[in-house]
């Protein structure tokens, strides 16, 4: 069977917010999530929504059937071959989560103290906006922890699997959604988030070029 590996290095271009869902020692009151070791994230598990949700859109603009819903298991798509369905289908493909560091700082780095944690990220002042009106909602200042911008979010790889189902094109389909996917995590409506994708697809061991992914995605697309 063949063997899919997709490495990832997104640069944030804008701090970054993937919340964590709760603000447990911090002084904000939204921080963004980390692993053991305190370093900024993109879950696999985001990474792997953010991805399915863009290939849906690719597939749906040139007219090629996409499932209705996450339990779909009728409709044939590259989609249900990747991602598989809620309804007992697994995917075919592992995601791992992109940790952030410095440009240059090594995979394996991690903060040893507090201070360091902390400087990977900041505390901005934000306040909620109603959008009816078009102004700031009363009492609704709050503080929000993002993750400094120029971090590079990365792993190798980041996204691996092998089936006999999959081919070229699904991973070609999965290089569009990256490299077309410009902005992640939360407050993107405020500037927050923006990103700049490096992908690399090895496919059975060997790098593949990026005209070959553009004609195996048209292939995948019918030409269209």
């Amino acid at each position: 069977m063949p063997k899919l590996e997709m490495s990832i290095a997104l640069t944030s271009i804008t701090p970054l917010s993937v919340g964590a869902g709760g603000s447990v020692g911090s002084l904000a009151d939204k921080s963004i999530v980390r692993d053991g070791w305190g370093r900024p994230i993109i879950p696999g598990s985001q990474l792997k929504g953010k991805l399915r949700h863009a290939a849906e859109r690719l597939l749906g603009s040139v007219g090629l059937p996409v499932p209705t819903d996450f339990n779909d298991t009728k409709t044939v798509s590259a989609i249900r071959t990747i991602f598989g369905t809620g309804g007992g289908e697994r995917a075919r493909l592992r995601f791992s989560d992109l940790i952030g560091l410095p440009d240059g700082t090594p995979a394996d780095w991690h903060p040893n103290s507090p201070s360091e944690r902390r400087s990977l990220s900041q505390i901005r002042p934000s306040v909620s906006i109603n959008r009816n009106r078009g102004n700031a909602e009363d009492a609704r200042l709050f503080f929000q922890e993002t993750a400094l911008e120029e971090l590079v979010y990365r792993a190798s790889p980041a996204i691996s699997g092998d089936h006999k189902t999959l081919t070229l094109g699904h991973a070609a389909l999965l290089w569009a959604a990256l490299t077309l996917t410009d902005r992640w995590g939360g407050g993107t409506s405020r500037g927050l988030g923006w990103v700049c994708a490096q992908v690399t697809v090895c496919w059975d061991g060997v790098e593949v070029k990026e005209e070959m992914l553009k004609s195996e995605l048209r292939t995948l697309l019918g030409g269209r």
